[in-house]
């Protein structure tokens, strides 16, 4: 007969936290939104780029005040729940689980601030902070080392055992190397982005410079790796994308009035990526 440990599974912990995160998220909203929704209704109506301004600080002040809300009523909501007489959140409650102490029993409101606050670091690790509830031996997430606790299941009693079960650390090891190549690839592609929009905006510059030289030689120019050249119907740039990601042509009309817009082609890169519009 196989032995029934009383850790909270992986999964169970998951599906609380994310309704827990949920129903935190709400008391803030509910203030604030409404805030931002006047103000941005205000601010649509101002008459002048003064009162449009006020109107603008305001949103800034209260998305601020929103985040700061945000913080007080996560910590609120789980520390004070946790450290209750059922040591559970909603969630939790729904998923059966509970949060206990070294010696298995209630934590103070102490250390359930300790354990919330302590999540921060297991966001800041990628979050292989929370998958290591799936593979230590008292599926035990960082958050539960730093503040010497556990989560069991809700019939779990004071002083019982408190086994340990066979660690996995390949597996989490094995997740935290395809965490960190996401993150690097994620980290390129913002990178390689930014160089392109900014090639794009120098490129889409020089066309507005060029736009008034009538002269200007419909033989290819080059220039920091961008191609300029003239046709008949307006002026031209060519550029490659950062790391060879895609070819890109701007384009500015002799009379579309400094509108400079994006060619799109099977072969050339995503417009997007430019910060200008596809060509009509």
């Amino acid at each position: 007969m196989s032995r029934i440990y009383p850790y909270a599974g992986f999964w169970r912990r998951a599906i609380a936290f994310l309704a827990d995160t949920l129903l935190a998220a709400v008391p803030p909203a509910v203030i604030c939104l409404p805030l931002m929704f006047w103000q941005g209704l205000a601010m649509s109506r101002a008459e002048g780029t003064d009162a449009a301004g006020v109107h603008l600080a305001a949103l800034v002040i209260i998305y601020l005040l929103w985040q700061v809300l945000a913080i007080i009523s996560f910590w609120l909501y789980f520390a004070w729940q946790e450290s209750g007489p059922r040591q559970a959140t909603f969630g939790k409650r729904m998923m059966k689980i509970k949060v206990a102490g070294p010696d298995g029993g209630r934590i103070g409101f102490g250390r359930a601030s300790g354990r919330t606050f302590a999540k921060w670091i297991s966001y800041f690790t990628l979050y292989v902070g929370f998958m290591m509830a799936g593979t230590t031996r008292q599926k035990r997430a960082l958050h539960d080392y730093i503040a010497q606790t556990y989560v069991v299941r809700t019939d779990f009693e004071p002083g019982s055992e408190l086994p340990s079960l066979p660690s996995r650390p390949w597996l989490l090891a094995g997740l935290t190397v395809l965490l960190l190549g996401l993150f690097a690839v994620g980290l390129f592609a913002g990178w390689a982005s930014e160089q392109t929009s900014g090639m794009a905006g120098k490129a889409a510059a020089e066309l507005q410079a060029l736009a008034g030289d009538k002269d200007f030689p419909q033989e290819p120019v080059e220039a920091d790796g961008i191609v300029y050249f003239r046709l008949n119907d307006g002026l031209y740039a060519e550029f490659t994308g950062a790391e060879n990601e895609g070819d890109y042509t701007l384009f500015l009309s002799d009379g579309a009035d400094g509108k400079v817009c994006c060619l799109a082609a099977p072969d050339e890169g995503d417009c997007t990526r430019t910060g200008f519009s596809p060509c009509e």
